[in-house]
């Protein structure tokens, strides 16, 4: 399957053990790649670094909801065909060539911890969480490509085809696994991982870009949440929803300022590279700004002038351009930067995860929990809650971040939800363009997928 694998990354220049200090120090030998736990931990690093460029961000994704408009064809082309529906036109494979890169990388990891040594019991923990990280970042990238390129899970679907599940580094070619059969893996995986982390604590220098137990959690009542598991994503969103959110005047520490003691709103998030020689070659600039993207007026209008989300520093008040990875400069921050620390996982989602979850059953808990994030950010607190209404906060929280993406595809049918575009074409309630094609480039190259 060569459009699965690409490349082997052994060969490639991996990161020093540190996470803080992420810049590649070493260049390991496929020879040595495994010979100690240090170089099993450099081999993960690996992967936390690819994950700093926003092609490994599926929130490309976006393009293709109600949130943005006036997307041209730019320096990104990508933008402009996914806002078009036009799935198979280039250069849309990016997201599925790099979702199964980083599958690939994990799986090196898995597939050789029997191989890695250790010296004692230390190292034997240590082998078995860096294991762990794995496995949780494989289930994580699965279940993007699951609701990207297969059909949302109604709870009756579970024996339609969705993605081959590449659980090894070789050139075999695929078939086709069932959506019953990803989630069973991914729930496999999660599992695992949740016991062996359950007694590692990372350093709290290094916490916030650790896949460590919170970002398990973090996960699994996410995708919880997406299967119509109530019960399950309540369990697990509920490890979070005592945590404080930022004040709206701190609230600029979220997304300006990662070691702000008072910033607790990050889970998991990459680091910044922006300004060095790793940074990405694909940037803010192309990515919104050449493409003229903007917000759509509605989506625009959706906020209160109070909330601190509609700030000048996160939308441009004269263009609606989404400014949450452009960090302009203030009082808080001498020049513009480009913030490429993805936060990939927040105690915000947490919250209004558990408002959905509850809401039917104890809408006043439901309404507690979204008023302390309506407060927060500096919006007024609502006195009745609708399924919609946690959509609509949900959409505020997160625009720029790739989630009104799935969350259109999985309940635009209940609320009825039509997205249409300037030129009269509509993406329906339930439309079968929620689920992205796979690439013509993979489908000409394995031939098991149809």
């Amino acid at each position: 399957m060569k459009n699965l694998i690409l490349i082997i990354f052994l060969s490639m220049s991996i990161c020093s053990c540190s996470l803080i200090d992420i810049h590649p120090d070493d260049v390991v030998s496929s020879q040595r790649a495994f010979d100690d736990v240090t170089y099993y931990q450099q081999a993960l690093n690996k992967v936390y670094h690819d994950l700093t460029s926003p092609i490994n961000n599926i929130s490309s994704t976006d393009y293709a909801t109600d949130d943005f408009t006036n997307v041209i064809r730019g320096y990104n082309q990508t933008n402009y065909f996914i806002y078009l529906w036009d799935y198979q036109a280039r250069p849309q494979p990016h997201m599925w060539v790099q979702q199964y890169n980083l599958i690939a990388m994990t799986n090196i990891i898995i597939d050789n911890y029997d191989v890695v040594p250790v010296k004692n019991a230390k190292e034997q923990e240590q082998k078995d969480v860096i294991f762990a990280q794995a496995e949780a970042m494989r289930a994580w990238f699965f279940f993007n490509l699951l609701e990207i390129y297969a059909p949302h899970f109604d709870g009756s679907n579970g024996n339609e085809l969705a993605i081959p599940l590449k659980l090894k580094l070789d050139r075999e070619y695929l078939p086709q696994s069932t959506i019953t059969e990803v989630f069973t893996q991914i729930e496999q995986d999660l599992t695992d991982a949740e016991d062996k982390l359950k007694d590692f604590t990372p350093s709290t220098s290094d916490a916030h870009y650790v896949f460590g137990l919170d970002a398990v959690r973090a996960l699994k009542a996410r995708i919880a949440l997406y299967k119509g598991d109530l019960e399950t994503a309540r369990a697990y969103s509920s490890y979070f929803i005592d945590i404080e959110l930022l004040s709206s005047d701190d609230y600029w520490m979220l997304w300006g300022d990662q070691y702000g003691s008072k910033n607790q709103e990050v889970i998991f998030m990459t680091h910044n590279l922006s300004d060095t020689d790793q940074g990405s070659l694909l940037d803010y600039h192309n990515q919104y700004e050449t493409n003229n993207v903007a917000l759509t007026i509605d989506f625009y209008n959706e906020f209160e002038d109070s909330d601190v989300r509609k700030g000048e520093q996160y939308i441009s008040n004269s263009t609606r351009r989404p400014l949450k990875y452009l960090y302009l400069a203030d009082e808080n921050n001498s020049d513009e930067t480009r913030m490429l620390n993805y936060k990939y996982f927040r105690i915000a989602e947490q919250y209004l995860i558990y408002a959905e979850a509850v809401r039917e059953d104890n809408s006043d808990r439901a309404l507690e929990v979204i008023n302390k994030l309506k407060v927060a950010r500096g919006a007024s607190p609502l006195t009745t809650l609708s399924l919609n209404q946690i959509l609509v906060e949900r959409r505020k929280e997160f625009f720029q971040e790739g989630v009104r993406f799935y969350d259109l595809k999985r309940l635009s049918k209940a609320l009825g939800i039509t997205v249409t575009r300037p030129n009269g074409n509509q993406l329906a309630p339930g439309d079968a363009k929620y689920t992205i094609d796979i690439p013509i480039e993979e489908t000409n190259s394995n031939p098991y997928i149809k």
